[in-house]
């Protein structure tokens, strides 16, 4: 009986073994088709992919360089005006002071060698413009951008009328102190 028992756990029952044995052979080729199948899709689309990257790249090149064309013909220049700008205020008994460092950033040379030539004159008009100003308004950040947005405006315009070119992006300020 042990050996009828030790033959049936050996080898026993051949044929109800074989299904299982073929199915679970069946099933792991299966699984491994299908892993094969998904790497290769992978691969074949990271091939496309990756090919079509390259010929979109030549064809942008030829883009590329037309928009090199339409682009500015320099990269952005930062004019700074130096000295800074201190300007006095008089608010009720009190003397208040704004002291601002400017630059100024143009694309173009023809405009950042206009603002070296006509400096005086500008400085003088931002002096002007800055002391204009209500001291409270420019305590606030809407104050500050309203103020360089006239700035600006008035430098391009200033630029202009001297020199026939246009070209001032921004009036920037890099440090800003109100006493």
């Amino acid at each position: 009986m042990a050996a009828e028992q030790d033959l049936k756990l050996d080898g026993g029952g051949d044929a109800g073994e074989t299904p299982s044995g073929g199915g679970k052979k069946k099933l792991i080729i299966i699984i491994v088709a299908v892993l094969l199948l998904i790497g290769a899709a992978v691969g074949a689309t990271l091939f496309f992919l990756s090919g079509d990257d390259e010929s979109e790249a030549g064809e942008e090149g030829g883009e590329a360089a037309e928009e090199v064309v339409e682009e500015p013909d320099i990269p952005a220049q930062y004019i700074i005006l130096k000295p800074e700008f201190v300007v006095s205020f008089q608010v009720g008994t009190r003397q208040r002071f704004l002291q601002a460092n400017i630059e100024v950033m143009t694309r173009k040379q023809t405009v950042a060698d206009a603002l070296s030539l006509h400096e005086p004159m500008i400085r003088s008009n931002i002096i002007r413009i800055l002391g204009e100003q209500n001291f409270k308004a420019l305590r606030t950040p809407e104050g500050r951008m309203a103020l360089q947005d006239q700035l600006t405006q008035h430098v391009n315009q200033l630029i202009k009328r001297e020199s026939g070119v246009e070209g001032v992006e921004a009036v920037l300020f890099t440090d800003f102190v109100m006493q």
